[in-house]
């Protein structure tokens, strides 16, 4: 297995978090939130089942990484998918919303139906080098629209360096990230979101509905939220 894991309550596991997150730097073991027992065990059946079918080192999925630029990917994408579903018109990038919109938080430590918090929830250990490094070391990726590993890091790399965007929550499809600087104004706000509805298609299509209700939710946001179906 490419992590380990502590258990600690629910109602304590954004503290016991940040708290590995301050020793990470020392520790190299960078901290992640996963969820509940079930989380925890639908996350070790995708890796065992992807480990399984096709092995891959960390180290070449991360040489892979580097020789990826984001934005040419995103166009390679708009490329390949236009004139169908996947095209962007101007309907579907829609207007700025009259109304203010919900930001995401942290929630993998929570019941996504009820919001309430887990009595008991589990946070990975995995030793990375740099937090943008995470899902390339958990070989996670490549399946439904879901992107393969080295592509996450692609992103995350640029993600880090541009918004300082660090993953901290895993599941088995879902992703959560803590930003320190998130664009502060509306054209910046809608460049992120257009790299983040081809990276994560679901967030727009099966959440907020438009790119430019994903742009607000993202304008001032220290929370990221993706999810693939």
């Amino acid at each position: 297995m490419r992590f380990s894991t502590i258990k600690v309550a629910g109602a304590d596991a954004l503290r016991v978090l940040d708290e590995r997150r301050a020793r990470y730097p020392e520790t190299r073991e960078y901290p992640f939130l996963i969820g509940d027992a079930e989380d925890l065990n639908h996350l070790k059946e995708y890796m065992e089942y992807f480990d399984g079918e096709a092995p891959r080192d960390p180290a070449t999925i991360l040489l892979a990484a580097s020789n990826i630029d984001p934005a040419a990917w995103v166009e390679e994408r708009r490329a390949e998918n236009e004139g169908n579903d996947y095209a962007i018109d101007e309907n579907f990038v829609g207007s700025w919303p009259d109304e203010e919109v919900e930001k995401v938080m942290i929630h993998l430590h929570q019941d996504i139906l009820t919001g309430e918090i887990h009595p008991e929830v589990y946070l990975g250990l995995a030793i990375v080098d740099e937090p943008w490094q995470l899902l390339a070391v958990l070989g996670y990726g490549d399946w439904n629209l879901c992107p393969p590993p080295e592509v996450h890091a692609a992103f995350h790399r640029a993600w880090f360096g541009k918004y300082g965007a660090e993953i901290v929550g895993v599941s088995n499809d879902v992703v959560e990230c803590l930003v320190k600087s998130p664009p502060r104004d509306r054209e910046a706000a809608m460049q992120l979101a257009r790299e983040q509805y081809w990276y994560c298609p679901d967030i727009v299509e099966q959440g907020c509905g438009t790119i430019s209700r994903l742009a607000a939710t993202l304008l001032d946001s220290p929370h990221w939220y993706f999810w693939w179906d």
